[in-house]
């Protein structure tokens, strides 16, 4: 971030000294905001070398990444530590969800995961507490508000594995992972391992 005020603060100088239009220095600082947030998310949404996305959310300075950081290394009491120090509730709220859901605690995830505002992570979280306690209308119900394929489909895979065909959801788990980058990635890695663990 020091950086960062540090090229504003000088382009902002030269343009100055140069008596460029005030449209150009508002362009140019734009532009560099836009580099700037470019490069703080890259790694959490387009990488697709694991360790790299692991490596950029262990080095930030910011809780959320900092969560997913020990979520992914099954870290579970330094994410809560983390989980608290998201500024953003909804955020923080849905972190709860993800990590109660981690340690089984099926009813209280439902109970956070209701008081989540509208959205397909909320629709997404109630489907599959739903299929972990059973309850098939549930997530019939939920199922059909999350409209985004990637996790719906994962929505999908999960059922299939309460069906017993772990066999085949790992198959093609192992088909997707080439085609993932950022958190979807680490995602996918983490359930196929979790089901690798389970297996037996």
């Amino acid at each position: 971030m020091f950086w960062f005020f540090i090229v504003i603060f000088f382009a902002d100088l030269l343009l100055g000294l140069m008596q460029a239009p005030v449209w150009l220095i508002i362009l140019v600082n734009i532009v560099i905001i836009l580099v700037y947030m470019f490069k703080s998310f890259y790694p959490f949404l387009f990488e697709k070398d694991p360790e790299k996305i692991m490596d950029f959310m262990k080095k930030s300075k910011h809780p959320q990444f900092q969560f997913h950081y020990y979520f992914f290394n099954d870290e579970l009491e330094e994410a809560e530590d983390r989980m608290h120090k998201i500024k953003s509730p909804f955020y923080q709220k849905l972190s709860h969800v993800n990590l109660l859901v981690k340690r089984k605690h099926y009813d209280e995830a439902e109970k956070v995961a209701r008081g989540l505002k509208d959205s397909m992570y909320k629709w997404y979280s109630l489907a599959g507490i739903a299929i972990e306690q059973g309850d098939h209308e549930s997530y019939r119900k939920y199922k059909e508000k999350v409209r985004n394929p990637f996790y719906r489909r994962l929505l999908e895979l999960d059922e299939l594995v309460h069906d017993g065909e772990k066999e085949k959801v790992l198959s093609e788990l192992e088909t997707m992972i080439p085609n993932l980058r950022g958190a979807k990635l680490l995602s996918v890695i983490q359930y196929k391992q979790e089901l690798l663990r389970n297996e037996g």
